[in-house]
């Protein structure tokens, strides 16, 4: 995995840097939520959390695409898990589709890497970089500002909505 634009040495300190982020986020809604009954935020970012340090156990060298993926798809079930029993939304709606987005990434990268056999950086290689990226501060910023602030839940809301008609009116 070391073709990637952003070198291994530097990619280290940014997956840290992640780590580190939904680990204060797990505290974070830990010491918000002590008065509070509600523990959705809570439990959602520890599946986060514990599921971004794992990858303290990764050798950054040698993980391929198709292994993030399936972090990734392992890390879905769980908040698909928690959204089922857990009545959240905001926090489980940014997280599935930041999840999301990145897993799908990854099994782009992998289909363009090991499948297609390309090794020269072009575009895409650019754009998984910034959004992957991206997508990890959206996951993190969420646990701090709980509130919709980029209107992913409005517009599943509206959707939603449309789909409904659609379906009972033929």
């Amino acid at each position: 995995m070391n073709n990637v634009l952003i070198p291994p040495e530097i990619s280290v300190y940014i997956g840290v840097l992640v780590q580190w982020g939904f680990l204060m986020a797990f505290l974070y809604s830990l010491t918000t939520s002590i008065n509070n009954p509600s523990k959705q935020a809570v439990w959602l970012s520890l599946v986060m959390a514990i599921s971004y340090c794992f990858s303290f156990f990764i050798d950054i060298y040698d993980i391929t695409y198709i292994e993030l993926f399936c972090y990734d798809v392992v890390t879905l079930f769980f908040i698909f898990f928690l959204r089922y029993y857990l009545p959240e939304k905001c926090i489980s709606t940014y997280l599935l589709f930041g999840l999301s987005i990145n897993s799908l990434l990854f099994l782009a990268m992998n289909i363009d890497v090991f499948v297609r056999g390309n090794y020269e950086p072009w575009w895409f290689w650019s754009v998984y970089t910034i959004v992957i990226n991206m997508m990890d501060i959206i996951m993190i910023s969420i646990f701090f500002v709980k509130k919709d602030f980029l209107r992913f839940v409005y517009v599943m809301d509206k959707l939603t909505g449309f789909i409904m008609r659609a379906k009972q009116g033929g």
